[in-house]
């Protein structure tokens, strides 16, 4: 990807995909064994890289847990109205140790997969998760010391701790605002060694990979921390991820650390050497249509938004098709021609409406939606077009309906250059802008127009010096000016 500043990344779910594989073919496929024809899909789909989830050695307790957690058999059974205990597994993100599951193909397994990403052009990202780790971890018997111990009589009062023997009490694994994590245990990063043995951690991590998704990463900031645990862990005194991520990249200079981060700590993040944040401010406006918080958010500093992740769903929000229903394939077009890293999840581009719990194997066997599959298509060549992958951005200065987002990205002076249109509207809107770019195409046959909407003719009109164009309701257009 060193030529691509803003890489295409597809996430993966590996358990569920490697049993829908192994179905497909009749026989256990593992990630030793993947058909060549999975490598030269996500190479038509124009993917740099893919997000492998789910890969680690899974823990027995943490699947106890899922399989007798109440709270979450409603989840499962709206994803997935006839699951069984087969269907379920511990959550990905409760990890036992940092080797990957051999029921997946183990450490061989994974490295013949790395091999093969890079014989088709793809980097490999695996998730690192520092907050916390399974509650059969074997730290929690070899070093106590790397989690937060509690008095028994503050334990016994809530549901937020762990006893390995009726004795002893740990904190489990917590996001501030909500309940904690209790297949988890909370890691204590007040504690100088802990540190140091996750950057060891980390470091063994980044030996099998390209880069790592690091989830819940604003967790690790001092500030953060320690408004959440300093009470009981003691200080945090110096930040985490200026040394683990200066640390490798000492040793892996390409290395791509990207942050699950919220609660405006994606600056910060930056600041300490993440390469992308995500996205969920343009996420959230989106869904709300909030066009004039959107525009607001897109006039960010240039430094800040090309290190953005774009999405429209991931493996923790709903489907898009679900989430943002016919203003799907708009929303789409625009995220995925945004500056910054940009994330298609699997079975979003087929147009899946379950969203499935990380804990289930299966999923809900569905047709899907074939207009986001087509539209997908069309719009796939062009996301490797070097004003995309490597271009600059610009909200457009239109004139007309302000209901309209409208951007420019080019590279280079003459080389390349697209111009994103959305109406998220549920009326026709009309806008009017200056450019140069169509000043030499003989016929309107020979500008190229992605639709979202394929069934009508996209709207416009050229004039010297600029265009004119009309969207239909919650219609986007891509037009990719020829050079």
């Amino acid at each position: 990807m060193s030529d691509i500043r803003f890489p295409l990344v597809y996430e993966i779910n590996a358990r569920v995909w490697l049993r829908e594989l192994s179905k497909k073919h009749g026989k256990p496929i593992t990630l030793a064994s993947v058909p060549e024809t999975e490598f030269q899909r996500w190479k038509q789909h124009r993917f740099d890289a893919i997000w492998l989830m789910g890969v680690w050695k899974p823990s027995p307790k943490g699947r106890e847990i899922a399989l007798h957690h109440r709270g979450l058999w409603q989840e499962y059974s709206r994803a997935l109205p006839d699951w069984t205990a087969d269907d379920v597994a511990c959550s990905p993100y409760c990890i036992a140790e940092y080797a990957t599951a051999e029921e997946l193909g183990g450490e061989s397994g994974l490295q013949k997969f790395r091999e093969r990403l890079h014989a088709n052009g793809m980097k490999l990202i695996l998730d690192f998760v520092p907050n916390h780790v399974a509650l059969d971890h074997p730290w929690l018997s070899l070093r106590p010391d790397y989690f937060i111990a509690a008095p028994k009589s503050l334990a016994l009062q809530s549901e937020d701790f762990y006893s390995p023997d009726g004795e002893r009490f740990f904190a489990c694994g917590k996001d501030p605002y909500f309940p904690a994590w209790t297949d988890t245990l909370q890691l204590n990063y007040a504690n100088p060694s802990l540190r140091k043995a996750m950057i060891q951690t980390l470091r063994t991590v980044a030996e099998k990979c390209d880069g790592v998704r690091c989830d819940m990463a604003m967790l690790e900031l001092k500030s953060v921390f320690n408004r959440t645990w300093g009470w009981l862990a003691g200080e945090m005194t110096e930040e985490f991820w200026i040394e683990a991520i200066s640390q490798i990249k000492t040793f892996r200079s390409d290395f791509l650390f990207i942050a699950e981060a919220y609660w405006d700590t994606e600056w910060t993040l930056q600041q300490m050497g993440f390469d992308f944040t995500y996205d969920k401010k343009l996420y959230d406006r989106l869904h709300r249509r909030d066009i004039f918080g959107v525009k607001g958010h897109l006039s960010a500093n240039w430094d800040y938004q090309r290190k953005m992740v774009c999405f429209s769903e991931n493996h923790d929000e709903e489907r898009a098709v679900a989430r943002f229903g016919e203003n799907a394939r708009a929303v789409m077009l625009l995220v995925l021609t945004m500056p910054g890293m940009r994330l298609v999840h699997q079975g979003q581009i087929e147009g899946y409406s379950r969203r499935l719990p990380v804990q289930l194997l299966r999923r809900y066997d569905e047709a899907g939606d074939e207009r986001i599959a087509q539209f997908y298509q069309r719009l796939s060549h062009a996301l490797q077009n070097p004003a995309i992958t490597c271009g600059n951005f610009q909200l457009l200065n239109a004139r007309g309906d302000q209901d309209v987002i409208a951007f420019a990205r080019r590279c280079g002076d003459r080389i390349a250059q697209t111009f994103t249109l959305v109406n998220l509207s549920d009326f026709p809107k009309e806008i009017r802008f200056e450019t140069d770019a169509f000043d030499d195409v003989e016929s309107y046959e020979h500008v190229e127009v992605i639709t979202t909407e394929p069934r009508h003719s996209p709207q416009f009109d050229l004039w010297n010096g600029g265009i004119s164009v009309r969207l239909r309701a919650r219609e986007g257009l891509l037009f990719v000016a020829k050079r």
